[in-house]
C-alpha cells in the first residue's frame, strides 16, 4: 500500500517538476523581436562617449 503512494507521489512530483521547468524556460526566454530591441538598445548605448552613456 505504502509503495502505491510512493510510486503515485514520484510519477506526480516528477510531471509536476518538469512542468515547473517548462513553465520557467517559457517565461525566461525572449523572442526574437525582444532579443533585436535589446540589441539595438545596447549598440546605441555604448556608441555613445562615456561622459554621454549616463543621460
Amino acid at each position: 500500500m505504502v509503495a502505491e503512494y510512493l510510486w503515485l507521489f514520484a510519477i506526480a512530483g516528477g510531471a509536476f517538476l518538469l512542468g515547473c521547468a517548462i513553465a520557467y524556460g517559457m517565461l525566461t526566454n525572449r523572442s526574437r523581436s525582444e532579443q533585436d530591441a535589446l540589441d539595438r538598445k545596447m549598440r546605441k548605448l555604448y556608441e555613445k562617449p562615456p561622459h554621454e552613456a549616463s543621460r
